[in-house]
């Protein structure tokens, strides 16, 4: 098989005579890798860092850290120093690995590599759809529309990537502590979003009643299930209206909605829009449903 790599990445270098921000962006990519992809943190040639945060879209990679090797299956994040002990690739029974990245500098990039391996270890998931994957997608479309024109501008995206992070660790910690079937049924809410059809399943693989998992999951959570599975569903939707060419039939069957009327009413009460109407005021917006 030939080497082949699509690209889509930017790089930034600032001459404006701005003091060192505490954060700042060096890159940003979007890649879809084949045959003969591998970096090796030791011999690396290619600008960078001192940090990269790398996130699976589709495929599967691994990365070697030290003696340890982990598969990076979609979902699957890792964020190491530029150069180190590492070498991250293709395997040779993977055909292609999809992944976005960002490189970081600045001190207080330090402390959140510092924080997300204390918590999380050196590869951890994080949903598609997740604030901080969000975050990421945007920051990259906002470099491919050349809307990144000054290191403040940088800086602040960078910014907001690495509080995204912290908030992600500080959410994990708190999960830690959830009873293993309210985390179990998160887990599945987050997961397959798009093919849970009511809360009856949930319960029967959860091997608990409706009624307790319902009770259960709100006191641990402030929310019930179907409040959670919602959110879930709306910031999916809300990343895929961003897609031209999905219609919103298409969208609502994809985020888990039979219906598209139901999904039309969900959306509206949501955002105070229908989707197609939010689609056409906000497609370039990065939007965050809070709680």
């Amino acid at each position: 098989m030939e080497l082949v790599q699509k690209k889509n990445s930017y790089m930034f270098r600032f001459r404006d005579g701005t003091p060192s921000p505490p954060i700042g962006i060096t890159a940003v990519g979007w890649e879809d890798n084949f045959a003969g992809y591998s970096f090796d943190g030791l011999t690396r040639t290619d600008g960078g860092g001192p940090y990269l945060f790398q996130y699976t879209l589709s495929g599967r990679g691994e990365i070697r850290i030290g003696d340890r090797t982990f598969p990076l299956g979609p979902g699957k994040a890792f964020m190491i120093p530029f150069y180190g002990d590492y070498r991250y690739f293709l395997p040779g029974d993977s055909d292609h690995y999809e992944c976005i990245f960002i490189s970081l500098e600045g001190d207080e990039v330090a402390k959140c590599w510092s924080a997300l391996e204390g918590a999380l270890g050196p590869v951890f998931y994080l949903p598609d759809y997740s604030v901080p994957i969000r975050t990421l997608k945007y920051i990259h479309h906002e470099a491919s529309m050349k809307q990144i024109t000054d290191a403040y501008k940088a800086s602040a995206m960078g910014y907001q990537f690495v509080m995204e992070l912290y908030r992600f660790r500080k959410g994990y910690d708190l999960q830690k502590k959830w009873p293993d079937v309210v985390a179990e049924a998160a887990k599945l809410l987050q997961e397959q979003y798009g093919e849970i059809d009511g809360l009856d399943g949930v319960a029967a693989r959860l091997g608990v009643t409706k009624s307790h998992l319902i009770k259960l999951f709100h006191r641990t959570v402030g929310k019930t299930p179907i409040e959670f599975l919602t959110k879930v569903r709306m910031e999916k939707a809300v990343e895929l209206l961003r897609r031209p060419d999905l219609s919103v039939e298409a969208i609502a069957l994809a985020v888990g909605y039979a219906d598209v009327s139901y999904f039309v009413k969900v959306f509206r009460k949501c955002f105070g829009l229908p989707p197609g109407r939010f689609r056409k005021n906000h497609s370039t917006d990065h939007v965050v449903l809070f709680d």
